[in-house]
């Protein structure tokens, strides 16, 4: 008599398939602030060595949400002809290549540099919860805080590590090149990623699939997250840009004011963890989207009423509601009835979240302008801050 062992695990190939897919995404996640950090801590570098203007001056910073509004428009019709790994990596070797154009010290090669960079970093931003949803259906939330965190590590590092690389290459320009290789190192590792085993038969993302982002934007859900991720992104680009002139003109250092930024970036770090664990199980997550808009609502009244009396305070509350970005981002990675509608979702959200978001710093700018002051552009940030908690509340009720 003998007997038959059954072996549930799995099979070696689709396991390093799976690691291969992860690295991946880890890697994408690092280098997509990167390039937009390490460019914003050099701008007065560049600005001298270059010889640029106001006009450049300004468009540097709002290129890269420029760039994602208007190149995600197309990322869906790109992965439905070429398929979602494949756009993937036709993104990344644009970034690697655009990255390394900056390095030429020249106005034209910084800008043409950036959109060239920031378009593909637009493909692989849309596509991510698409890759996510295809690679690991089960592990959609975890993956998801991973790359955010990472995101966020990214951003830290890029900022941080962007002067000291620049003196060391004796050029801002240079320094600012020494980032195409992360990019090209994510290009490397994207390489050997392919599509996932069960796809090969009816592939939902491969070549000829396609669903337009308009017809997202017809439904009801597709309506709700597209207005959540715009008011989302306004006001966390909005608070980012301008949060550390407020409190310097309000009495603080430069430093000081630099510090708290970075502490409402860190608290982010960790917090990303907690709310989407917290939000997959079911029936919470309307609460989730209630206490992260919340809390961002808190940290706007906070910094309109009283900004240097307790401002650890208001950057832990505001890094706190900034963890609406990676919960709207879980949402929409499970959402469709396939990964081409997911693609088409995120495409629609995406390309007029970030719209939204590069005009909400300019309307602050002028806002403060206008009345000398900051009261008025922070209630302004209360009304946006206040329509997020409202659409927050609509979509997970969508979602339940």
């Amino acid at each position: 008599m003998t007997t038959t062992t059954v072996t549930t695990s799995r099979p070696p190939g689709r396991t390093r398939a799976a690691w291969l897919a992860g690295v991946g995404v880890v890697l994408i996640a690092l280098n997509l602030r990167l390039g937009i950090s390490s460019a914003s801590a050099l701008l007065d570098a560049l600005r001298t060595d270059l010889g640029f203007g106001p006009a450049a001056a300004a468009a540097l910073p709002a290129l890269p949400t420029l760039s994602f509004a208007a190149a995600g428009f197309f990322t869906g019709r790109i992965a439905g002809r070429f398929g979602a790994e494949r756009t993937v990596l036709l993104a990344l070797t644009a970034l690697t290549a655009g990255l390394a154009l900056r390095g030429i010290p020249a106005t034209w090669a910084l800008l043409g540099g950036t959109v060239l960079g920031m378009s593909g970093l637009a493909l692989c931003n849309v596509l991510l919860p698409t890759l996510l949803r295809a690679h690991f259906p089960a592990k959609v939330a975890l993956l998801t805080g991973v790359y955010t965190t990472v995101m966020a590590l990214g951003s830290t590092l890029g900022a941080a590590a962007a002067v000291p690389l620049a003196e060391q290459a004796g050029s801002s320009s240079l320094g600012l090149a020494v980032w195409a290789m992360p990019a090209l190192l994510a290009t490397l590792a994207w390489s050997f990623v392919r599509p996932p085993a069960a796809r090969t038969t009816s592939s939902p993302v491969t070549s000829g699939t396609y669903v337009s982002p308009w017809a997202m934007a017809r439904t009801r859900l597709g309506a709700l997250v597209t207005a959540y991720f715009a008011l989302q992104a306004l006001n966390c680009y909005a608070i980012i840009g301008w949060l550390p002139t407020m409190l310097s003109e309000q009495g603080m250092s430069g430093g000081g004011a630099g510090g708290i930024l970075a502490v409402s970036q860190a608290v982010g770090i960790p917090a990303t963890f907690l709310v989407l664990a917290f939000a997959r199980a079911p029936g919470r997550l309307r609460l989730a989207f209630a206490a992260i808009s919340a809390a961002m609502l808190a940290g706007f009244a906070g910094l309109l009423l009283a900004p240097v009396a307790l401002p650890v305070a208001w950057a832990v509350v505001v890094g706190f509601g900034l963890c609406s970005f990676p919960l709207v981002l879980a949402v929409i990675g499970n959402s469709g009835s396939s990964p081409a509608e997911t693609t088409a979702l995120s495409s629609l959200s995406q390309s007029l979240g970030y719209l939204v978001a590069a005009l909400g710093p300019f309307a602050v700018g002028l806002l403060r302008c206008a009345s000398g002051g900051w009261t008025l552009p922070m209630a302004a940030l209360l009304v946006t801050a206040a329509a997020q908690l409202a659409v927050g509340m609509a979509l997970s009720a969508q979602r339940r």
